[in-house]
């Protein structure tokens, strides 16, 4: 694979250790399939032969950890996370939680003090503190304190402008939860667009925010698994109360850039499917040496196994609200034939099942097969 690199200079490097398993190649229906085909892999026959120490996940994108985060927290598979945090500690979700948690019950004061200034709005810790003194003397929430203070002309002019505005947003978004009995993932993507926060990422164009954008993404496919934004925040208050130590025996989940230097006996490689590896970004971005580099990447994550490699591709992928037809990665075509052991667990008989909650408005005929599917077809084949 890696000897498609033109820019490379020219070697061939072995192995001292004897011949080890064929690589799998491992098709699944959908991103939660692979989350559940990979739990099962280590539950049935990994956790047997291996330290869980010695196992680990490695993606593209770290917004990918979250299929794997929710399956590990469902059935009990402790994880951490190396050079990351968890998917709802992430500075950004733990933000549009707190939007959503304050639309949805005003006396969650912490929520209060996590948003009312994010993004800025001439709300300083001075103005916070005052807000927090009337709160206590009057046993009233932050929120209600604020009301009542700007009636009284009790904060200054260009911090009361700034608190005028939060308070009638939360009041519309309310409204447009409660009233309008707007969704609870269009009502996140409403508080996004006219909070400002959205914009206060997208203008600031460095790596952590379109990191933090895909995060924001991938927490609106999330929220779409829930029929209401309370059993949504109830998953949340959950998912955040499993306090799990760093040491002990635990699962490594991490970016490919972030596993440089280190070697498991076990490495799972999900999600290779073109657009997320090799990433569409830096193909657009850097053209030929972008492929080059995400290759490159590619060799670094099949390398970092020193028993077991298992790579895997989803032939659909819920994506911003929506599923979309994925095609395998152009990376799988390069594996040496000889060296793999392909395996699809995409049954085409199945109807769906409770699992797949396929999206009512795409029209697709049965008879419609991905580009990616139909070529692994044809390797299969």
């Amino acid at each position: 694979m890696i000897s498609n690199n033109q820019n490379r200079v020219g070697k061939t490097l072995t192995t001292t250790m004897d011949e080890g398993d064929l690589v799998k190649l491992n098709c699944f229906k959908n991103g939660k399939d692979e989350a559940i085909g990979v739990s099962d892999e280590i539950e049935k026959n990994l956790k047997k032969k291996y330290s869980f120490n010695n196992i680990a996940i490695l993606v593209r994108a770290i917004f990918q950890t979250r299929e794997f985060e929710e399956r590990f927290l469902k059935i009990g598979l402790p994880y951490r996370i190396l050079g990351g945090t968890k998917f709802y500690e992430r500075a950004e979700i733990k933000d549009c939680v707190a939007y959503l948690r304050l639309i949805y019950q005003e006396k969650d004061d912490l929520a209060f003090e996590r948003i009312v200034n994010n993004p800025k709005r001439s709300i300083g810790d001075g103005s916070l503190k005052m807000i927090h003194e009337y709160s206590k003397n009057n046993s009233l929430s932050l929120e209600k304190s604020s009301k009542k203070m700007i009636e009284k002309n009790l904060i200054k002019p260009k911090t009361k402008m700034g608190l005028s505005s939060f308070l009638s947003s939360i009041n519309k978004w309310r409204n447009d939860l409660i009233i309008k009995k707007i969704n609870h993932v269009k009502l996140l993507q409403i508080v996004l667009d006219e909070s400002g926060y959205s914009a206060m990422l997208k203008n600031k164009k460095d790596t952590d925010n379109e990191n933090r954008l895909e995060n924001i993404k991938e927490l609106l496919s999330a929220m779409k698994e829930f029929d209401t934004l309370e059993g949504f925040l109830e998953h949340v208050s959950l998912a955040t109360s499993v306090d799990q130590e760093w040491d002990g025996e635990k699962i490594n989940m991490m970016t490919m850039h972030a596993s440089k230097g280190l070697e498991f006996d076990a490495v799972f490689l999900p999600g290779w499917e073109e657009g997320l590896f090799p990433h569409q970004k830096s193909i657009e971005e850097k053209g030929q040496n972008g492929l080059e580099e995400e290759r490159r990447l590619a060799y670094v994550g099949i390398t970092r196994a020193k028993k077991k490699a298992i790579i895997s591709f989803s032939m659909n992928r819920f994506y911003q609200g929506d599923w979309i037809d994925s095609m395998a990665s152009r990376f799988i075509e390069e594996l040496p034939e000889k060296h793999i052991e392909k395996n699809s667990f995409f049954d085409e008989n199945t109807d769906g099942g409770e699992d797949f909650d396929f999206n009512q408005d795409f029209e697709i005929e049965e008879s419609t097969r991905s580009p990616g599917w139909i070529r692994y077809q044809k390797r299969v084949k």
